[in-house]
């Protein structure tokens, strides 16, 4: 009974789990462009989720208690936005505790 309701209690858990919130630092209208990419990823089980976010080949570290992530772009600032999944992601960037990986490329040049 005891092992029962551990499984149970488990599926519910870690079923009802919901990848963050990404958004981005633009207007109301584009606000949410990237959330909705990451939403579909999520469901095609490329991604899971706390994914690691990497913005123009540089990992963008982020507080993965928090529910809702601001990044720091505009929607006319993404030239490409991309996923990796976990196994891919933890070759690429030698993360062992990455959920997979966002690569978001920019007009936005570092320095």
């Amino acid at each position: 009974m005891k092992r029962t309701l551990l499984i149970l209690s488990s599926t519910i858990l870690l079923g009802c789990s919901n990848p963050h919130a990404f958004i981005l630092n633009d207007t109301t209208k584009n606000k949410y462009f990237v959330l909705e990419l990451v939403n579909q990823a999520f469901e095609e089980n490329q991604i899971d989720k706390s994914p690691l976010i990497v913005i123009n080949g540089i990992p963008f570290k982020y507080d993965k208690k928090q529910d809702t992530i601001l990044l720091p772009l505009k929607k006319s600032d993404i030239l490409t936005l991309d996923f990796l999944n976990k196994n891919s992601s933890r070759i690429i960037y030698n993360e062992k505790e990455n959920d997979g990986a966002i690569i978001i490329m920019t007009r936005i040049k570092n320095k």
